[in-house]
């Protein structure tokens, strides 16, 4: 294959340095490159300077790339970089040119590395966040998952007809995500964003999914406490379950996780009177297994729903906060009414989960899920 291009970048950014001490005289700039330069390999036409300078102001590789394929890179040089990347699969192209220059490879730049990889067909992949698991986590995870999907073979809708619950705190700064924040404009704007401010407030929120319906949103107090969970069972709770018929009571499960206020005597005896031991949560009949929230359709769905919108701007205090949260579930009531596959795909995806983490072994299993199953 014929060589695609005769100088690197390198050599290019020396000729350049030239043309500015020559004062762009490109003749004169290569006259002051064959003298400096004596051993290296020299262009035979000043046009060549001026081309490269060209190139810099349209802002385009220095070093131009042949339409067969570019630059050229040898196989001992693209052994390197590959190597370079096994070993550090999380740097960048940038950093992993940077390092292979310090080790010898003074040519390469990123437009190389980035080349390399695309040609050896690799990507880089996202890095998905995860909850954090203890040592027996897993085993918990695994058995909860195999008695969920048992109940459900056992019983077609009976994930359906868990109430499924979840709290959520809403503070003033909410969610800041530097990469999606921008503003389209022909000039810069300079626009800003405030936060970390020194008056703080939060709203503490509770919402369930039972049956394809949305529930909620309740407040609740800032600091939740047993006796404060209780009276929300006492009050919010059994006014929702009195709007529910006979039948569907007579199937409905509780769900809740593991937190503090969920496990204090007062609260389990309640939800047994209530439930006798269709429940499931921390201490009750059917275990939760703790720091889970990949398992339940409040924190894989709901919740990311909720908090894009409700963050989208800015509030000036926790009254419009609430307003606010009030007006996004209520859109996404309409959106269930619209789409009248949406819940019934929450519900798949609760069943996916579940037989996902069994296949992983209890482990953590979401970066597994591909894009159009995340719901």
């Amino acid at each position: 294959m014929p060589q695609a291009y005769v100088y690197s970048a390198r050599e290019y950014g020396n000729m350049l340095m030239c043309l500015g001490e020559a004062l762009g005289n490109a003749s004169l700039a290569l006259r002051i490159y064959r003298n400096r330069f004596p051993n290296v390999r020299h262009p035979s036409d000043s046009r060549m300077i001026t081309a490269a300078f060209q190139r810099v102001l349209e802002n385009r590789p220095i070093a131009p790339m042949a339409a067969g394929g570019g630059q050229q890179v040898n196989v001992q040089t693209e052994e390197r970089i590959l190597n370079v990347i096994r070993q550090n699969p999380r740097l960048g192209t940038r950093s992993a040119a940077k390092l292979l220059r310090r080790r010898g490879l003074p040519t390469v730049s990123h437009w190389t590395v980035h080349k390399v990889l695309r040609r050896n067909r690799m990507r880089p992949y996202k890095i998905h966040k995860v909850q954090a698991l203890l040592p027996n986590d897993r085993v918990r995870r695994r058995a909860y998952c195999r008695w969920l999907l048992d109940q459900q073979q056992r019983a077609p809708g009976f994930i359906e007809h868990v109430i499924w619950t979840d709290e959520s705190t809403f503070t003033r700064n909410g969610m800041w995500n530097r990469r999606n924040a921008h503003v389209w404009s022909d000039v810069n704007p300079y626009a800003t964003q405030e936060t970390g401010h020194q008056t703080r407030w939060s709203v503490n929120v509770w919402a369930g999914v039972f049956n394809g319906k949305i529930l909620g949103p309740v407040f609740l107090p800032q600091r939740l406490n047993g006796s404060a969970y209780l009276n929300f069972i006492n009050g919010r709770l059994d006014d929702m379950l009195d709007n529910v018929s006979l039948a569907e009571y007579r199937r409905a499960w509780f769900q809740h996780d593991g937190a503090p206020p969920h496990v204090t005597r007062p609260v389990r005896e309640r939800l047994t009177e209530l439930f006798n031991d269709r429940w499931i949560g921390r201490l009750g009949p059917h275990a939760w297994p703790a720091r889970s929230p990949d398992l339940t359709p409040l924190d894989f769905f709901l919740w990311g729903y909720v908090k894009e919108r409700v963050f989208d701007r800015e509030c000036d205090s926790a009254d419009e906060m609430r307003g606010r949260i009030v007006s996004v579930f209520n859109k996404l009531r309409e959106e269930c009414v619209e789409d009248p596959t949406l819940m019934p795909r929450v519900h798949e995806s609760t069943q996916r989960r579940a037989r996902l983490c069994i296949e992983m072994d209890g482990a953590q299993f979401e970066p597994n899920l591909i894009r159009s199953q995340r719901i």
